[in-house]
């Protein structure tokens, strides 16, 4: 289900220098169930992200909806849309927290049953999370998940979150993995054009690809590139 279908910059909004300075992909259709934003550190995918849930009502610290948030979007949206039964957002940077709420409210009504977060590793904390809090009727946020997870965990949360799309759920996620930018039939946008663009063409995908292909030798490069610049 595309519960959030079209977002736009309102006509009025006067946005902060450091926003417009950025390649902004608005206004933005989105008609699959899986839309990736992807480039470069400091093009604004966490922005971007931020915006559309802070718009749909979504808690952008961490969790969903009807909890105090401490941020607030500078890129006020409108939005074509309809209300979701549930929505998530989750931080990669900001997972331990989350973690230590579940953790606080414990057995009382909204635990979800995920107090033993805090008992896990990072990454089965992060999976623990997928498994039992993410439906199929929700609307997910995901900001870099694939932080503190090995390759076999993101090729596992992969699958997760395929198997979530074709159940009816609607994915908005930004990150670097090149695992995670395989998604089934995924919608990517590049915030380093702002433009859409296919799996093979990211820049996560080729340097992955040059790396794989002589790793020695990269790593070769870079260890000289870095030592004649010190």
């Amino acid at each position: 289900m595309i519960y959030l279908r079209q977002a736009r910059i309102h006509d009025d909004a006067e946005l902060p220098a450091y926003v417009v300075k950025l390649a902004l992909p608005f206004p933005m259709a989105f008609t699959t169930p899986i839309t990736i934003l992807t480039g470069e550190n400091g093009k604004g995918k966490s922005t971007v992200l931020e915006a559309l849930a802070s718009a749909m009502g979504v808690d952008t610290d961490g969790g969903s909806r009807f909890k105090t948030q401490e941020r607030t979007s500078p890129i006020p949206l409108a939005l074509t849309k309809r209300n979701p039964p549930d929505t998530f957002f989750f931080r990669g940077d900001a997972h331990l927290n989350l973690a230590r709420f579940y953790a606080s409210i414990g057995s009382l009504p909204g635990g979800d049953g995920m107090a033993d977060l805090t008992q896990m590793s990072h990454g089965q904390s992060i999976m623990a999370l997928a498994k039992r809090r993410f439906g199929a009727e929700s609307l997910i946020f995901l900001d870099e998940p694939e932080a503190g997870l090995s390759v076999l965990r993101q090729l596992e949360l992969l699958g997760r979150l395929g198997a979530l799309a074709e159940a009816g759920a609607q994915i908005i996620m930004a990150t670097h993995s090149p695992i995670l930018l395989a998604a089934p039939e995924a919608t990517i946008i590049s915030l380093d054009d702002a433009d859409t663009t296919h799996f093979e063409d990211t820049l996560a995908v080729r340097a992955t690809r040059d790396f794989l292909a002589d790793p020695v030798g990269i790593a070769d490069y870079m260890v000289e590139r870095f030592t004649s610049d010190s």
